[in-house]
């Protein structure tokens, strides 16, 4: 088991400095320099936190790839920011493959696979987690982390309160709802990749689906759920109005998976992020009048 070190909390006072700077000086900064920015501010969080105990654990090195898939080696003759060099760490494998990712999706990868691990300990990944929140925050770069009791996810931020309010919220509700979770904790994962649309269509709908069956204790599609989604709100003392409403969004809902994803194959990329909030939308409406 790795040994467990004493790590001082970053300073919130500082990172207040750093964005106050930005914009006293009206510093605007391009999507990848905020991205090169973020890998470097993490390299530094990693060497400061966890990154010792992984290199000195083999056991923690050999989990890590083995969880993420690639084979283990050490990589020579990378060009690396001297800022996030360190040398004690030209011989962690792990350390190396962060260096290495110059994909960012390969990147965040990296840092959700950190903690799946279970070699390593839990309070030294609570506290690279608030790191890794900080060096979002400080680099104003899209993108969102949320821990549930099961999970550390990262996902493409949109809109802060929507983010907060549809997708946050729920991942904690949908805790209850194993298999509802396990469905939209899948869509998360493949948001924002190319190629990707309808999988994440999918499982948003399926995600939906279950947890409706859950709440409803049936095992009826979603299409099939208008007679027992209106007496359950009825029970919920849901205005007719807001019901009916509800009942037709889901239906023109259905209708678009079924055009545009299950048979056509056909899902624009603008639109995705518009079923997931919208998605959100009906989970969110569900968990709050249970």
């Amino acid at each position: 088991m790795s040994k467990r070190i004493k790590i001082q909390e970053p300073r919130e006072d500082v990172l207040l400095r750093i964005e106050n700077f930005y914009k006293r000086w009206d510093i605007q900064l391009s999507d990848a320099e905020r991205w090169k920015n973020f890998r470097n501010r993490v390299l530094n969080s990693y060497t400061l936190t966890i990154g010792r105990n992984i290199k000195n654990y083999s056991g923690c090195e050999d989990e890590f790839f083995d969880l993420i898939g690639i084979h283990k080696r050490r990589i020579d003759n990378m060009i690396l920011d001297i800022c996030s060099w360190d040398n004690g760490f030209k011989d962690s494998a792990t350390y190396n493959y962060f260096v290495d990712a110059i994909d960012i999706k390969n990147f965040i990868l990296g840092l959700e696979v950190i903690f799946w691990m279970e070699t390593l300990d839990k309070d030294d990944k609570t506290i690279f987690f608030k790191y890794l929140k900080d060096n979002i925050i400080t680099t104003g770069v899209p993108l969102e982390v949320k821990q549930t009791k099961t999970d550390v996810l990262f996902y493409p931020a949109g809109a802060k309160l929507l983010d907060e309010k549809l997708v946050n919220d729920n991942l904690d509700w949908l805790t209850g709802y194993p298999k509802s979770y396990e469905s939209f904790r899948g869509a998360l994962q493949e948001f924002g990749t190319i190629g990707k649309e309808r999988d994440v269509v999918d499982k948003l709908r399926l995600s939906l689906e279950l947890l409706i069956r859950d709440i409803l204790q049936n095992k009826k599609s979603l299409e099939n759920q208008e007679k027992e989604i209106g007496n359950y709100l009825k029970t919920k003392n849901i205005s007719v109005e807001i019901s009916n409403m509800f009942w037709r969004i889901l239906d023109y809902y259905n209708k678009y998976q079924n055009n545009k994803a299950k048979h056509e194959n056909n899902t624009p990329s603008d639109e995705v992020e518009f079923i997931l909030y919208l998605t959100g939308t009906f989970m969110r409406f569900l968990l709050t009048t249970k």
